[in-house]
């Protein structure tokens, strides 16, 4: 459980560094653009969140290298999400298995004993 909780805490310190560098190197971009929807470093926050979860936003880059910052927002923010999902499946499985080990010992250790009465 210790390292399930470890792993989820260094996942979502990772996901928030890369929100706040990714919002940040998407308004660098944006600002060289007059037509850009993103002016404000908010704008740009509200993109990288975005970008890194669901992906639906009104806010969006339009420049050549806003896009691929915003590629590898993707791409992060999808390998984060499976790390997490991964992480949490095998720590669930490890405990069922542990759960059915013991269950298993102690229905052996039960019939153990009702043997040994029986004799």
């Amino acid at each position: 459980m210790k390292n399930l909780i470890k792993i989820l805490c260094s996942t979502l310190t990772v996901y928030i560094f890369v929100i706040f560098l990714g919002a940040f190197l998407t308004l660098k971009c944006e600002l060289q653009d007059p037509l850009a929807n993103i002016k404000n470093y908010y704008d740009a926050l509200w993109w990288s969140i975005n970008a890194t979860s669901i992906g639906d936003s009104n806010v969006y880059p339009i420049t050549l290298y806003g896009r691929i910052v915003g590629m590898f927002l993707i791409i992060i923010g999808y390998g984060l999400f499976t790390i997490n999902v991964g992480t949490i499946s095998a720590s669930l499985t490890h405990l069922i298995s542990e759960h059915n080990k013991n269950s298993l010992i102690n229905n052996i250790e039960r019939i153990l004993n009702i043997k040994q009465k029986e004799k």
